[in-house]
């Protein structure tokens, strides 16, 4: 069953999705350049998966949430406290059981500026690295692009992850998977293995493409994306909820990871043949995002960088 929600706000009209397709690809210091692209309007849906746990759509980002014995497990907060608040009384449509705990999949602003509109005192999870990153956006809330509000200070990680840890919350098993830098330094993925089900926030973007988006300044990594995926894959499930973008099966995620390394394989390749970058781009056909979005980095461009650093790296521990 589905249930909609609409969201009215003032500003000029951007179609969500584009913003959606900026937020997952580009580095954060330039999230400030979306303070004019939000959206007039944003519907919310949210729709079962399997075993009490949804995902709900129509946000900057994807989110979810599972019912658990007492409370609610929430996945990711959505950008804005209004549309936090929104999804919050779908919730409450569902069940009359409060949101007890958060789990944070990485740091972007479109994953985590909502948090004030949740109780505070609620126990919130993130990778070690995305809480260093969140504590930091306290410290200087213009660090992360798009400023959050003031009483985000309220609602810093309580717990932390370091590698993949199983473990129990509220009656329900999680496993949170981190296997190194990929989309960012500290993103987790959230496995449901009684409802074999993934969330994956921005380790999967499909909203953008065909490739991933690999924030270098949050010192993400292609090749610890491949990785992430792997781990992924391997997992018992059907079910992969994207940060943006459609669910993806897992023969699609394959698909994705194939073509992902062929495509970084052939960046390589080019640059080692000592191609410039708009060589490169020229070569592949390498396709820019679209309208607000085209300003901002490609796969192809993030490689380049990567094996640029790689090469001066390189170079400097020969000298």
């Amino acid at each position: 069953m589905r249930r909609r929600t609409t969201l009215i706000f003032v500003g000029a009209f951007v179609a969500a999705v584009v913003l959606a397709l900026a937020l997952a690809q580009i580095p954060a210091v330039r999230f400030a350049v979306l303070r004019t692209a939000i959206p007039l309007t944003e519907t919310l849906s949210v729709a079962p998966l399997r075993g009490d746990a949804y995902w709900v759509t129509g946000g900057i980002c994807n989110t979810g949430f599972v019912v658990g014995a007492t409370g609610v497990i929430a996945i990711d907060s959505q950008m804005f406290v209004s549309t936090a608040k929104k999804e919050l009384a779908e919730i409450a449509k569902i069940t009359p059981k409060p949101v007890i705990v958060m789990i944070l999949t990485h740091s972007d602003p479109d994953h985590i500026n909502g948090l004030p509109a949740y109780p505070r005192g609620i126990e919130i999870i993130a990778q070690a690295n995305a809480n260093a990153e969140i504590q930091h956006v306290v410290q200087d809330p213009t660090s992360n692009g798009f400023p959050p509000p003031p009483d985000i200070k309220y609602y810093v990680p309580t717990r932390t992850v370091r590698d993949t840890e199983s473990m129990v919350l509220d009656g329900v098993s999680v496993v949170l998977i981190h296997t190194g830098p990929a989309h960012t330094d500290g993103d987790l993925a959230i496995f449901l293995p009684s409802q074999k089900i993934v969330f994956a926030g921005d380790l999967l973007t499909p909203a953008i493409g065909a490739y991933p988006g690999i924030h270098l300044d949050k010192h993400g990594s292609s090749l610890g994306w491949f990785e992430s995926m792997k781990a992924i894959l391997a997992l018992d499930a059907d079910i992969y909820v994207p940060g943006h973008g459609q669910i993806l099966s897992k023969d699609r995620l394959i698909d994705r990871l194939k073509g992902s390394e062929e495509r970084r394989a052939q960046i390589k390749a080019l640059f080692d043949q000592g191609k410039t970058l708009k060589e490169i781009k020229a070569m592949l056909k390498d396709v820019p995002l679209k309208g607000a979005a085209s300003r901002f980095p490609t796969f192809t461009e993030t490689t380049y960088q990567e094996l640029t650093a790689e090469k001066s790296s390189a170079a400097s521990t020969v000298k």
